[in-house]
């Protein structure tokens, strides 16, 4: 019995370790949330054409460079993720560390672009062929995109291969590659066969996300408060796009006929509805999908949940967390960007977490049964 709780403890103590290691790239997933979240709303033509002023073209400029260099956060997450679980788990060399997470990454995406064009599959262009085995340029490799999961997995077995390997004597006619220089070396040959492994596992992962988004659009009144929920459970993974695209752009998000032409998914019937001079509002059955659903958890829950972080916090550790938990709720009020928050509390508690994605889900149904028909507030 004692040993079962010891074991226990000991994964929980990983965990939150493995939690701390997040907080380098969510400090700055917070700053670049709200880089982007200003300069993409300044920058839009309706806010423009509401204040003219904004229009001269050095603000302009000042705004889509913020906007720019805002992106960088989230076209890298997955590799900064990478970086920082074996910086931030590793007791010695942390460098050394870091440097192999970046080496094993990469070389993870290459051998996955092996297997794609020993299979035929790449070099191709076609976007068709491309969704359909969710490729994606990821450091400009044609790689299978496996998200925030697949660099989470990725930084724990290179952080293993780094304590298990940093400090290895080899015998003399190799001594030069001993030591910490041998951990990317060990990393490149691990993560070379783990990266020829993850196209064989990764279609049960979209088949089943497919799946899923069919079963959500014929549970009707149930269906919005399913997506959200499913979305927010998704996002830890890197896999809720596969369900939101299936949804936004597929007939596992509705049909409806606009203008006398039938169109699929909840965002293709939104933007066409948009722009069709016949139409007089927007159908409920597509905007209930779509991110004004988000807006109870984005605009109320996570702004208090990180109220009650900031009050559970010890008194001496409050002035350290205020920072991050501000431009955190930042981030997310004006950005719509969630995962600065949703990342602190995700490994330590992931039971609030899991109430959190029920609670937006709950949003989700709240604004359908409202009638609600704001439909896409993020433009996206």
């Amino acid at each position: 019995m004692s040993a079962n709780t010891s074991q226990r403890v000991t994964l929980w103590e990983f965990f939150q370790q493995l939690g701390k290691t997040f907080m380098l790239p969510v400090a700055l997933l917070s700053f670049c949330g709200i880089m982007l979240g200003i300069g993409s709303s300044l920058s839009s033509r309706d806010v423009v054409t509401l204040m003219p002023f904004l229009g001269q073209p050095v603000l302009q400029l000042i705004f889509t460079w913020m906007s720019k260099v805002g992106s960088f956060a989230f076209s890298f997450l997955p590799v900064m993720f990478c970086l920082a679980i074996p910086l931030g788990l590793a007791r010695e060399n942390k460098g050394v560390a870091a440097f192999a997470g970046f080496v094993g990454y990469a070389v993870m995406n290459l051998a996955v672009n092996f297997w794609l064009a020993a299979k035929g599959i790449l070099p191709t262009t076609d976007a068709a062929v491309l969704k359909a085995n969710n490729i994606q340029n990821v450091l400009g490799i044609q790689s299978i995109d496996t998200g925030i999961l697949g660099a989470v997995i990725a930084g724990v077995i290179i952080w293993r291969l780094h304590e298990r390997f940093h400090t290895i004597r080899l015998p003399d006619a190799l001594a030069f590659f001993g030591g910490t220089r041998f951990v990317p070396i060990i990393t490149t040959l691990v993560m070379g066969l783990v990266g020829l492994v993850i196209p064989l596992i990764w279609p049960f992962f979209a088949k089943a996300i497919n799946g899923l988004g069919y079963i959500i659009n014929s549970t009707g009144d149930f269906a919005p408060m399913i997506f959200g929920t499913g979305e927010r459970l998704l996002l830890p993974f890197g896999l809720q796009h596969i369900l939101v695209g299936l949804i936004r752009f597929t007939e596992a998000g509705g049909t409806l006929e606009v203008c006398g032409h039938p169109v699929s998914g909840a965002l293709t019937i939104f933007q066409a509805q948009l722009t069709c001079p016949e139409t007089h509002g927007f159908a409920e059955s597509a905007t209930r999908f779509l991110s004004q659903g988000k807006m109870p958890a984005f605009l109320g829950g996570l702004p208090g949940a990180a109220l009650a972080m900031y009050h559970c916090a010890r008194p001496e550790n409050r002035h350290k967390i205020k920072g991050l938990l501000i431009s955190g709720v930042i981030a997310c009020v004006v950005g719509g960007t969630t995962e600065p928050l949703e990342f602190l509390f995700l490994f330590v508690a992931p039971v609030l977490y899991l109430i959190h994605a029920l609670l937006t889900g709950l949003g989700f149904t709240m604004m359908a049964v409202l009638g609600v028909t704001i439909g896409n507030t993020k433009g996206q």
